[in-house]
């Protein structure tokens, strides 16, 4: 290839020889002619972009143009849309999954936890009829029977809008396996099934399992006073009848009452009447708030108008333990039995010491082994025990668990001091699975299941 381009460079050459005088443009044709043949194309890009005299001092980069991909095309918008579904799904459906883990709790039943409101402050009180209008839709009647004919009526108040009632242990007391029928202010009927109950607060609860309710507004009962005007909301006439409505006024707004039973309880007095079929209502205060649960009214024919109602502040710790656990497991025992000596009995008596005298210690008691019977104790926690409603209080307000110094004589008149550990008050209920042959029932004149003389026992 080299020869056959010199052989035409030299030819050229030849030929232009004999000719001495050239012009410019002859010249410029011979050194054109020296130069590679340029293709059509590249002659015209060389006319339009002439190449430049100075040559760069650098290597040339080898460059490959990067292409755009082709075949990968913009999301479609219903594609977007079932993405922003899907994403939507996956993000309910984990929330979901952690509410029930978180609702299941400790015992696997998520429970009801309602509030209590403060009383209104500078607010004119309603009057009674205003009262029963607010308050009504949240009582309820309940029939309680059972499969062999034995029946009682009852009232009860909605807890929360999915279904917990709250009403008295004691209306099942006579009924083994009781069932219960729920009759709203609406006249509407329901079926209801037993959750759990307590002897010592008399207090039970009830479900429904479906459907939506009015809860009543819980009050604080801690904010009654001496003489404040309330009335007393229930179904003495009939489970299936319209509630009623009495008014009375706070007698005593925290009386311990002891029961036959050996419990004590700190209950709201009222002069307001409470009659059989009542039990399980409400007593509301006149800003339309439900201050406490009525329960049947001490029957005596020694003493009138005298009505008990365990207050919301006892109602609400006991109720929602009831709904979360099916009994009561952190409410405090001392476990012993006692006689009560203040300044009367020991002057009538000659004991040196004010106190409780020891009858007898539970074997279960912190104080089984350390304290016998015939030791008084003077003091606890340091404070001087001039009444047996002092350490009551002080057991009361205590949680299963909990250590108090317990200080006693003995019978030398030695003293000591000892730590002792309060462990739990477990109740039993008053409801029962098994039935009892009976008489038929009785439901004429809101029959309630037999007297109940609480707070004195069964």
């Amino acid at each position: 290839m080299e020869e056959l381009n010199n052989f035409d460079y030299n030819n050229e050459v030849e030929k232009a020889e004999p000719q001495a005088e050239e012009t410019s443009s002859q010249l410029e044709e011979v050194k054109e002619a020296q130069e590679p043949v340029i293709e059509p194309e590249e002659e015209i890009k060389e006319q339009q972009e002439p190449q430049p005299t100075f040559i760069p001092p650098y290597n040339p980069i080898n460059y490959t143009a990067i292409k755009p991909i082709e075949d990968r095309k913009p999301m479609s918008q219903g594609l977007k849309m079932f993405a922003l579904i899907m994403v939507a799904v996956i993000a309910l459906t984990s929330a979901c999954a952690a509410g029930y883990f978180l609702g299941r709790g400790d015992s696997g039943n998520k429970g009801a936890v309602v509030g209590l409101e403060a009383k209104p402050k500078d607010n004119d009180e309603m009057t009674a009829s205003q009262v029963y209008e607010k308050v009504n839709p949240s009582v309820v009647g309940i029939c309680v029977y059972n499969s062999k004919g034995k029946g009682a009526n009852a009232s009860g108040v909605i807890y929360s809008s999915d279904g917990y009632i709250v009403t008295n242990d004691h209306i099942y007391s006579d009924i083994g396996a009781a069932k219960f029928k729920i009759y709203t202010y609406d006249g509407k009927e329901y079926d209801a099934k037993y959750i759990a109950g307590d002897k010592v607060s008399d207090l039970a609860v009830l479900k429904i399992d479906s459907g939506k309710f009015t809860p009543a507004v819980l009050g604080n009962s801690e904010e009654i006073i001496f003489g404040e005007n309330v009335v007393a909301i229930g179904r003495p006439g009939g489970a299936s009848d319209s509630s009623s409505i009495t008014k009375g006024i706070i007698s005593a707004t925290s009386r311990r009452v002891q029961t036959t039973s050996n419990y004590s309880s700190r209950l709201i007095e009222t002069d307001t009447p409470i009659n059989p079929g009542s039990s399980g209502g409400a007593l509301v205060n006149m800003y339309g708030q439900v201050v406490g649960i009525t329960s049947s009214k001490l029957a005596s024919s020694d003493i009138d108008a005298v009505g008990y109602a365990i207050p919301t502040t006892t109602v609400k710790r006991i109720v929602e333990e009831l709904i979360k656990t099916g009994s009561i497991v952190t409410r405090a025992k001392l476990g012993i039995t006692y006689q009560a000596i203040d300044s009367v009995t020991a002057s009538i008596s000659n004991y040196k010491y004010e106190g409780l005298y020891v009858d007898s210690v539970a074997a279960d008691s912190d104080l089984y082994g350390k304290i016998s019977k015939g030791d008084i104790i003077t003091h606890i926690n340091g404070i001087e025990v001039t009444s047996d409603v002092i350490v009551l209080d002080i057991i009361e307000k205590a949680k299963a668990g909990d250590k108090i110094r317990v200080t006693f004589v003995n019978e030398k008149g030695g003293s000591k001091t000892i730590d002792a550990v309060l462990k739990a008050n477990v109740s039993e209920s008053s409801y029962s699975q098994i039935e009892q042959e009976d008489k038929l029932p009785d439901f004429s004149g809101g029959q309630n299941g037999g007297e109940f003389n609480f707070p004195f026992g069964e």
